[in-house]
């Protein structure tokens, strides 16, 4: 399982990738979001052209990759009666429904192509391209309008819930933490981070876990309750929801 690693570069055009690989995780530097993230499958990254980012993959990367020339995308979209002028917005998001079954239908397409001048191919395209217009004017309204936390809240609240992990963690800690309700916390907390509060902490609780199958000697199930679960029927079950395979298997893999 070698990592993946893709350098700093200006995309000169729109990329659309899919990730169908199992969940892993990846180091993100880019003006939008800079960070570890959690990539699993489903995610769809939209990245228009111009923008710049650095990836590093912890594992190889799998999953389909669609590339437009700008003026290309915008004769498809205006060519299906769509309004090419909002442009689309860089995102990693959990890909609707729709273009994620276009983006595989692509895929099986072009291993596969039932006609030799390639319309199907180009019908599908402009398909996607139609659809991920629409989904940018979507995150673009979203995103316009959606309140975000401060930075000095971002970090009180991340420190919290790493200094608490080993415990149950509840919304209304972590609003007191970031001095908010609950109701605006939970939609500041997701406009800043991109991930409802539930879905981080099961995030850092699966990460921290990780380091420990990789590093210590303790058993699955201590690991599993110094990460915050009850039991390690729960631990497990979460983990290879998260991670693809349970953690025994996991600690086999990593010590390899």
């Amino acid at each position: 399982m070698e990592p993946t690693e893709f350098c700093e570069r200006e995309l000169l055009q729109h990329n659309l990738f899919l990730y169908t690989g199992p969940a892993a995780q990846a180091e993100i530097k880019s003006p939008e979001f800079s960070g570890l993230r959690w990539i699993r499958p489903g995610a769809l990254w939209v990245m228009p052209q111009g923008s710049r980012h650095q990836v590093r993959f912890e594992r190889n990367v799998e999953g389909v990759a669609l590339a437009f020339d700008p003026a290309t995308f915008d004769r498809m979209v205006q060519s299906s009666d769509g309004k090419a002028s909002m442009p689309i917005m860089h995102s990693l998001n959990v890909c609707p429904p729709a273009i994620n079954h276009l983006m595989r239908a692509l895929m099986h397409e072009s291993n596969d192509p039932s006609t030799p001048d390639g319309i199907a191919l180009e019908c599908i395209a402009t398909a996607i391209a139609l659809a991920t217009c629409q989904h940018a004017r979507a995150i673009a309204t979203t995103t316009k309008t959606g309140p975000r936390l401060a930075p000095k809240q971002v970090r009180a609240v991340q420190a919290y819930a790493e200094t608490h992990l080993h415990q149950q963690i509840s919304l209304a800690d972590l609003a007191a933490t970031a001095g908010l309700s609950p109701f605006h916390f939970l939609r500041s907390f997701k406009g800043s981070l991109g991930s409802t509060p539930a879905q981080y902490v099961l995030d850092r609780r699966m990460e921290r876990a990780r380091h420990l199958l990789r590093v210590s000697a303790l058993t699955v199930s201590e690991i599993g309750i110094g990460v915050g679960f009850e039991d390690v029927s729960h631990f497990s079950r979460a983990f290879r929801r998260a991670v693809g395979v349970t953690p025994s298997a996991f600690r086999n893999s990593a010590q390899q």
